[in-house]
């Protein structure tokens, strides 16, 4: 099996173990964070850094981030990332500019809702998945902002939308054909009887991510 859901319970994977098929799963884009099963992963932390360097070389000091599912993986490595990074680059961050999101648009909606109200507002927002920069730039623009004039927005995942958006959003590219063929590759590696891999532990496997810059960011307006 190739599992793409990072959520599965505790005691979910310990009847994979029960049951002895521990040793047929892969995880693909998602995992279960503290199990030793095989993964195939999008660089998530590169990804997240890689957006903070982009806005703070447009000019941007206050990037706000909009955040996944408080338990995600992938939430916890894209926060991971854009924290680094904004502590290597000095930059300010205030508790408020920490928004909690779902990946959805209604978060990214909420998010903006949020930051329409805020008295000192980021001049940026990361968000944690292309829907929430949807959901987000949406009601910026309802209210008045002009994206990326006013405000700048950046997602993650690339969807297919991303590139007929408007604007077109800036955001990181998951390659999502090498996760899957990865994952295919690391499965029919561990059920091969004659593998050397087959029990053996594996580090994860991790895929490039990639910066796609379109219109929705843009330098500073001063």
């Amino acid at each position: 099996m190739i599992c793409l859901d990072g959520s599965l319970s505790s005691d979910q994977m310990q009847q994979f173990d029960d049951n002895g098929v521990s040793g047929k799963i892969v995880f693909a884009c998602e995992w279960v964070h503290g199990s030793d099963l095989p993964s195939v992963r999008s660089d998530n932390v590169c990804g997240a850094q890689l957006v903070v360097q982009h806005l703070y070389g447009l000019g941007h000091r206050k990037i706000a981030h909009v955040t996944g599912p408080q338990d995600n993986v992938l939430t916890h490595a894209r926060r991971e990332g854009m924290l680094a990074e904004r502590e290597r680059l000095g930059l300010p961050l205030r508790d408020e500019w920490i928004i909690r999101g779902d990946f959805s648009l209604k978060s990214g909606h909420d998010a903006a809702e949020r930051i329409l109200a805020m008295e000192d507002r980021p001049t940026a927002v990361f968000c944690a998945s292309d829907q929430v920069a949807f959901g987000l730039i949406s009601t910026l623009t309802a209210n008045g902002l002009d994206v990326p004039q006013d405000m700048s927005v950046i997602g993650f995942d690339d969807i297919e939308l991303s590139e007929h958006y408007v604007p077109a959003l800036t955001t990181i590219r998951q390659d999502r054909r090498a996760l899957g063929t990865k994952a295919a590759a690391l499965l029919l590696e561990r059920i091969d009887p004659a593998s050397e891999m087959r029990d053996a532990p594996v580090a994860p496997v991790m895929v490039d991510v990639e910066l796609v810059v379109r219109r929705s960011a843009a330098p500073l307006r001063i």
